[in-house]
């Protein structure tokens, strides 16, 4: 059985291969991967991450699949027919949508129980039941946390993912490098907040309070941004791509070298904002918005060109 890493069975995927039959991916790192239709007959994916995997069609006849993680994947129409899912931590309504488990070895626990078993808070924090100094590096994701008081807690590298935080008070909170890929924090308190290089991908941040919060280097792709305070936010080098900041208070914020590869800016306030260095190739922004900003020094413009 030939080994192959997550990241080379994507490559040769994306470059047209489908056939993986008998390749051993255990403990491969496959989140959100694009797996449509892929062969993977009698694969040794044990212990492999494929959270949010699209496996849609896939063919996992016989694959050994124990203590996977296939929450939020997509399993519709694929065969699992004599596949061993012990363990894994997948849903009965995912399975109802694949086309064929016949033979197959099901999960012993639903994925509630599985989250049980990992010690997952997934429970609604409150300010009287919350242990401040458990939650670094812990697993909240999927977890409801909506108007949890969190204030100043250190949930740096913690894995955040689908987890519903809306309205939760988060202010000076430590999320440094922390994993918010989908998250809810609809109108949450995060100012002055620490999220450098925090994961925020296509995470609902509609009406947050991120005033002074340290954003650089954070990755905030297709992010819902739409009406949220950043006044003087640190977003320097942050992916800002495809992102939704329409009517975003950016005043004064420091957007120096981020891209903003076709966002959407109509009604941002971008009084005193620096953009030196940006990337607003495709941006959807006015000339007197840009005109309010601070500086766009060496910026590339929303016609490509570069600002002198």
């Amino acid at each position: 059985m030939r080994r192959m890493t997550g990241s080379d069975l994507v490559r040769r995927y994306k470059a047209g291969d489908r056939d993986f039959s008998g390749v051993n991916l255990r403990k491969a790192s496959l989140q959100a991967a694009d797996l449509n239709s892929a062969v993977l007959r009698w694969a040794d994916l044990h212990m492999a991450n494929l959270y949010g995997a699209d496996l849609s069609g896939a063919r996992l006849d016989g694959a050994d699949l124990r203590n996977t993680d296939l929450r939020r994947a997509n399993l519709s129409a694929a065969s699992l027919d004599n596949a061993d899912l012990t363990g894994a931590r997948v849903t009965d309504e995912q399975l109802t949508r694949a086309a064929s488990l016949q033979g197959t070895v099901m999960p012993r626990v639903t994925a509630l129980k599985a989250a049980k078993d990992f010690s997952k808070l997934a429970y609604t924090l409150r300010k009287d039941n919350l242990n401040r100094d458990e939650l670094q590096g812990s697993d909240l994701s999927e977890a409801d946390l909506r108007k949890a008081d969190l204030h100043g807690v250190c949930m740096a590298e913690a894995d955040l993912r689908w987890t519903r935080l809306g309205e939760a008070d988060l202010r000076e909170a430590d999320l440094g490098g922390a994993n918010l890929r989908g998250a809810d924090l609809f109108l949450a308190s995060l100012s002055k907040a620490r999220l450098r290089r925090a994961r925020l991908h296509s995470a609902d941040l509609r009406g947050t309070d991120l005033r002074e919060a340290d954003l650089q280097e954070a990755d905030l792709m297709k992010a819902n941004l739409r009406g949220s305070n950043l006044y003087k936010a640190n977003l320097c080098e942050a992916q800002l791509k495809d992102t939704d900041l329409q009517d975003a208070n950016l005043s004064e914020a420091s957007l120096v070298e981020a891209d903003l590869r076709g966002a959407k800016l109509e009604g941002a306030d971008l009084r005193g904002t620096h953009l030196e260095g940006s990337n607003l190739r495709g941006a959807k922004v006015t000339p007197q918005q840009l005109a309010q900003a601070e500086s766009l020094s060496s910026a590339i413009m929303p016609d490509g060109t570069e600002h002198r």
